[in-house]
């Protein structure tokens, strides 16, 4: 039946004219486009009828210089993969940011009905439609796709971002950003959502001196990341110099970007490019994977009156250590302190003792610790939840030539590693390893390896026997070889 319904609505639209016949045909010409207008729409080849072509179609979106590009799907129905990023699907989209085709420009893969709006961070966009199969299912029926674009004017004060994903680069990137700039770029996404941020590529006048060892404070040029609102309690970092960011994973829908540069300099930088990515969290939030973040319970419909209780850990091997700074409290959440319903409780590493407990939040006091290590354990339990009754806190991966000393034991060996946490990474420094002889419970070798070869029961009175008859017909023998001599020597 669903075969039949299939072929139906496939006639009825060609019938109708809404499929061009002559457009059936997959031909270069027309499947590679370059669309130089300030607004249009792209629709992919037989557009509302889709089939696979095992090609790839490719659809260039240029704007005047000075302007980016905002993409919005209006309809889009491609065989389906599975999972988000589209594996098992022989035919996707993605979207470039810029006309170079290259890892650092590249967006998630679509497929099946998931798309999402796109801003470029300049006057080019590529969108890529890849087919891997050749054969046409007539049963299996798809509208392929349909976007709209616009060009809008790239200003470098106030820029709001508001599409779910995007790009976003300093003036006249990938050229040399000019002196006296105070940017701020905005990410306002609908409420329900959150999104993670990474760089691309970055750029900046570094500090003078040893880029590892530069004091960010003292940088003249910046990029400064903020969670909410622009604020130094909200701020993530300040950032310069040629080592890109750690990437944020946020806690609320609204991101600000701020790139300062000095009065007078050499245009000698380029600055730097960022991409962003949306998404919807759970009850939970998001998966805590980056280097710093932001928690809070999402006011969702499904947090909405219930009984919120999480527990998971946030880990990163880029950094010695975080930095938590609590940001906010509903006025309606330790009216009456804590109790086993109402708490939030933060340990270091995963385990959870009380000698790794780092805080036990019970009132609304705003303050700040470090961790010991860089992994933490994050437990909390709110009790019919609503907005008064929620809370917020950023947490910040710290690098700044951080010196740890990491011991791993075994039953033998000990290992030190020294690593000194820089902006460019991790790095080891020594590495010390010294292991002991095998043994059990503090028992010297000896004793361990008979309890070792003992250990199948009897074993050991086995040995204790066998070592006692072996000691006996040693010293027989001997006695035997001195009598001999004795009597050959004619005296006893």
């Amino acid at each position: 039946m669903k075969e039949i319904i299939a072929i139906i609505v496939f006639c009825l639209a060609l019938i109708k004219g809404e499929i061009n016949s002559e457009i059936l045909i997959v031909s270069e010409n027309n499947c590679h486009q370059v669309f130089d207008k300030d607004q249009g729409q792209i629709t992919s080849l037989g557009y509302p009828t889709f089939s696979s072509s095992n090609s790839s179609c490719t659809y260039v979106i240029k704007a005047k210089k000075g302007q980016v590009i905002s993409l919005q799907w209006k309809d889009f129905n491609l065989p389906a993969g599975h999972d988000r990023l589209c594996h098992g699907s022989s035919d996707s989209v993605v979207v470039y940011d810029g006309r170079q085709i290259g890892i650092n420009n590249l967006y998630t893969p679509m497929c099946g009905n998931h798309s999402f709006d796109i801003t470029s961070s300049g006057n080019m966009m590529t969108v890529v439609l890849s087919s891997t199969s050749d054969e046409f299912d007539i049963m299996s029926f798809y509208r392929g796709f349909k976007a709209a674009y616009k060009s809008m004017s790239h200003h470098c004060k106030n820029m709001i971002y508001k599409t779910g994903y995007g790009a976003i680069a300093s003036p006249h990137f990938p050229m040399a950003y000019p002196a006296n700039l105070d940017c701020v770029y905005t990410i306002k996404l609908n409420q329900d959502r959150v999104m993670l941020l990474e760089f691309a590529e970055f750029a900046l006048k570094p500090v003078k001196g040893n880029n590892n060892k530069m004091a960010m404070d003292d940088c003249d040029d910046y990029v400064e990341v903020y969670e909410g609102a622009i604020s130094q309690r909200n701020r993530y970092f300040r950032h310069c110099g040629y080592y890109k960011p750690h990437p944020i994973t946020t806690g609320g829908n609204i991101v600000h970007i701020k790139l300062h540069s000095a009065k007078s300099q050499l245009a000698l930088y380029t600055g730097f490019r960022a991409f962003y990515y949306s998404g919807v969290p759970n009850k939970c939030g998001l998966f805590y994977g980056t280097p710093s973040g932001a928690l809070t319970i999402p006011v969702i419909p499904q947090t909405s009156g219930i009984n919120v209780e999480c527990q998971f850990t946030i880990k990163s091997p880029q950094v010695a250590y975080y930095r938590v700074r609590w940001l906010s409290f509903g006025q309606d959440l330790f009216k009456k302190g804590c109790d086993e319903n109402n708490y939030i409780e933060i340990y270091n590493g995963f385990y959870d003792k009380k000698d790794k407990l780092l805080a036990k939040k019970c009132d609304t006091k705003l303050d700040e610790f470090d961790t010991q290590y860089n992994e933490m354990l994050v437990r909390f339990k709110i009790e019919k939840f609503n907005p008064s009754r929620n809370f917020k806190f950023i947490y910040i991966g710290v690098t700044n030539n951080t010196v740890k000393v990491i011991t791993d034991k075994n039953q033998t060996c000990t290992a030190k590693t020294t690593i000194v946490y820089r902006y460019s990474g991790p790095e080891v420094i020594s590495r010390e390893v010294k292991c002991e002889l095998f043994s059990i419970g503090g028992l010297p070798f000896w004793a361990s390896l008979l309890i070792v070869c003992g250990a199948g029961g009897g074993g050991l009175g086995a040995i204790s026997v066998a070592f006692c008859l072996i000691r006996r017909r040693i010293r027989a023998r001997r006695r035997y070889r001195r009598f001999e001599r004795s009597d050959s020597e004619g005296s006893l």
